[in-house]
């Protein structure tokens, strides 16, 4: 199932006013009391929100790391509990205004939650928050993908308007075997204002400013942040050591943390246009196949092992196709993340086929490079990142840890590898039904050879 139509609605539905201990969640209600002053604005308490279901996303991971639990089940338990806590304060203004700013954020299942019991809440009498009458329907007016000429790495920049204004949620992705969010901005005024911006510093910063489809981008960042649901946060520590080599402010990385926005931008996702489920991936087996197919006639491959080299190709081409990309559609960081992570631990390759692939994979860049037509500009990116590139793809794949996960998961040989992309899930099920009966059948022939 695609990340955009994943649903993680939880198996039991969170109900108000259950007896729940308090105090792990009291000091949310004080916070809380920020909402209630006059000058807050919508965007401030959909910030506040946010960080506060990123706070449980976190500690529902930290604690299924010492328990070894289900992260997720701890999540809904954890925010059961905040949601239960929150409606048993019918003398307190803040609550109801926390669970009207939960209401704003997160996936759908959670903000259904905080509505049941924000509305259970206000029957009881409670003011709600002055901000709560300028909560005027958002609505998506463009993105912009501002980033490198591959389109591996950048921005990609949501607008929306609400009430007459205009505000734009920065999402900078980075793909490692897929995309990753790793920062998030919300910047006041349009996103085409900060495309504007981004071109004229196109020359300095080399980056490469075009407008992004709405489907396309909700697909794109739909998958980022269910890759982060489904992994969870990176260690703390780890963060601060990155802020201190990048010369980041701690504090400042924090507020742009995925793990505390990633609530707001799941909620602008789910007002984004969803793509047809037959366009949901880009790439396509005929794809992969034509593509394989051209890269062996091409010069490129002119001195290369047919055999092997076409075998790696449809790797390499079947990846980047089941990545919403075309079959060429990887740049250097996209590939080496491929290579890296999912290649390595998947695919078998005999020593003498690693060495050949030193020789296939810059000509496949030069290929690809060619058929998204980036020219001499694409090339010089390609040389200048395919030496370190190759040279940490041999060491990861010689590591007896990757050889020991290799053997552990079944790992395929190079030349006996499947094309996945544009599968039929159909066929593939009757594949497997007349794969299952035909093992029964031999089964049953080795039975009665035995009596």
């Amino acid at each position: 199932m695609s990340p955009v139509s994943r649903s993680r609605k939880p198996k039991r539905p969170v109900k108000p006013a259950h007896h729940v201990p308090a105090s792990p969640y009291s000091h949310v209600v004080e916070e809380a009391k920020a909402l209630l002053d006059p000058e807050t604005e919508v965007m401030d308490a959909e910030l506040w929100a946010s960080f506060v279901l990123g706070g449980v996303f976190d500690a529902a991971w930290r604690e299924a790391e010492e328990t070894e639990d289900d992260p997720d089940e701890l999540f809904e338990r954890m925010l059961g509990e905040l949601l239960d806590y929150l409606a048993k304060q019918k003398r307190r203004p803040e609550a109801l205004a926390g669970l009207r700013a939960l209401v704003m954020v997160g996936e759908e299942w959670s903000r259904q939650e905080a509505l049941d019991a924000a509305n259970w809440l206000a029957e009881q009498g409670l003011k709600e928050p002055a901000w709560l009458r300028q909560a005027e329907e958002v609505k998506p007016v463009a993105v912009f993908r501002a980033g490198d000429l591959f389109g591996d790495v950048g921005a990609v920049n949501l607008g929306f308007s609400r009430g007459g204004q205009q505000h734009t949620v920065c999402c900078y992705v980075a793909d490692r075997g897929g995309p990753v969010l790793d920062r998030v901005l919300i910047v006041a005024g349009s996103a085409e204002s900060l495309a504007e911006e981004m071109r004229a510093e196109d020359e300095e910063q080399g980056l490469h400013v075009s407008r992004l489809e709405l489907e396309a981008a909700r697909t794109l960042l739909a998958e980022a942040v269910d890759r982060l649901l489904s992994e969870g946060p990176d260690d703390p520590e780890e963060l601060a050591e990155l802020a201190e080599e990048a010369g980041l402010d701690p504090e400042e990385l924090e507020m742009t943390s995925p793990v505390g926005l990633w609530p707001l931008v799941a909620a602008r996702l789910d007002l984004l246009p969803e793509p047809p489920v037959a366009q949901t991936a880009v790439g396509s087996a005929e794809d992969v196949h034509e593509t394989v197919a051209a890269f062996l006639g091409s010069g490129p491959a002119a001195d290369l092992d047919r055999d092997f080299a076409g075998a790696l190709a449809t790797v390499m081409a079947d990846a980047a196709a089941l990545s919403d990309r075309t079959a060429v559609g990887f740049g250097p960081q996209s590939l080496g993340g491929f290579l890296l992570e999912e290649f390595a631990e998947s695919i078998v390759l005999t020593d003498a086929e690693l060495i050949e692939a030193r020789a296939v994979i810059p000509a496949w860049a030069e290929f690809t490079n060619g058929r998204r037509g980036f020219g001499e500009e694409g090339m010089r990116l390609w040389r200048e990142a395919l030496p370190q590139l190759l040279e940490a793809f041999v060491d990861v794949y010689e590591d007896p840890e990757m050889a020991a996960l290799r053997a552990e998961f079944e790992a395929v040989p190079v030349r006996e590898y499947q094309v996945n992309a544009g599968a039929d899930l159909s066929e593939l099920l009757a594949q497997l039904v007349a794969e299952a009966r035909s093992a029964e059948g031999l089964d049953d022939e080795d039975e009665d050879e035995d009596e």
